[in-house]
């Protein structure tokens, strides 16, 4: 199944968010001094693992981004 960049995206992230605040113990957010509000550099850390994870099973069951096939 191809997706569009723009979807896969979504999907991939939106994994990735919810396995990272239903597992990290820790804050997850900060505000920096501008008022933006991001990940900590931890759970940015953590995000990306789970990124990674959450696209190779995708691959793994013939999930994949357009243009990556």
């Amino acid at each position: 199944m191809i997706l569009q960049s723009e979807r896969y995206i979504e999907l991939t992230s939106c994994l990735a968010a919810k396995i990272l605040e239903d597992t990290y113990l820790d804050e997850i957010l900060t505000e920096e001094e501008n008022g933006d509000i991001r990940y900590t550099e931890d759970a940015q850390d953590r995000f990306n693992e789970h990124l990674d994870m959450v696209c190779a099973h995708l691959f793994e069951y013939g999930i994949f981004k357009e243009g990556e096939q």
